[in-house]
């Protein structure tokens, strides 16, 4: 694998992790939730974590793929959990849970039972991911940087974004969750292809 096919896994590990990050902090902000610096670096830590084990499982079993091989599976893994992500988006709308707005109309902080809830659903896909990543030989530094980075950013933007521009957002947030899942299969693609 090449520097750059490294840095463009790296950054595409963190943003696929991340990809639901921005319209869920749009949502909470919608209806008036905030979650707040120390819940976000909460769910942060529990998807970066949700990441690594994984990875660090992968990285274990890269020393047994044969040279070149490696790169092809987690490409694959990579483009194919890009691709369910895509079919997922186009099959329906997502559950979602469903938060009360306060009386007042006032931004009220989401509580400790829906901070565990939204961190756990936003670590589901970062299994496969982190996997994927551990068996292209992805370093665990660069990775955790990654996701932790862009969790924090992309709720922060989210919730920032639905106070700035609320009205307009509802279909550039589902482009921008297809946008990530098509960012995934090319980095998939060009992992297979040793690029």
């Amino acid at each position: 694998m090449t520097p750059w096919t490294e840095i463009a896994s790296v950054v595409a590990l963190g943003i696929g992790a991340n990809t639901e990050n921005l319209p869920v902090g749009l949502a909470y902000g919608l209806r008036r939730r905030r979650i707040g610096l120390a819940r976000n670096l909460f769910i942060a830590a529990a998807t970066t974590a949700a990441t690594l084990v994984p990875l660090t499982i992968g990285q274990g079993l890269h020393g047994y793929i044969p040279a070149g091989a490696s790169d092809a599976i987690a490409g694959l893994l990579l483009a194919g959990l890009g691709l369910y992500n895509v079919w997922a988006e186009r099959r329906g709308p997502r559950k979602r849970v469903e938060t009360p707005v306060t009386a007042e109309g006032t931004a009220a902080p989401i509580g400790l039972r829906e901070t565990l809830a939204l961190a756990g659903a936003l670590s589901i896909n970062n299994i496969g991911l982190g996997f994927a990543g551990g068996v292209a030989g992805l370093g665990q530094a660069p990775v955790g940087l990654s996701v932790a980075g862009f969790s924090i950013v992309l709720l922060w933007l989210g919730e920032w974004l639905s106070r700035r521009i609320a009205s307009g957002l509802a279909n550039t947030s589902r482009r921008l969750q297809l946008d990530g899942n098509f960012l995934l299969v090319a980095v998939g693609g060009l992992m297979i292809l040793g690029l």
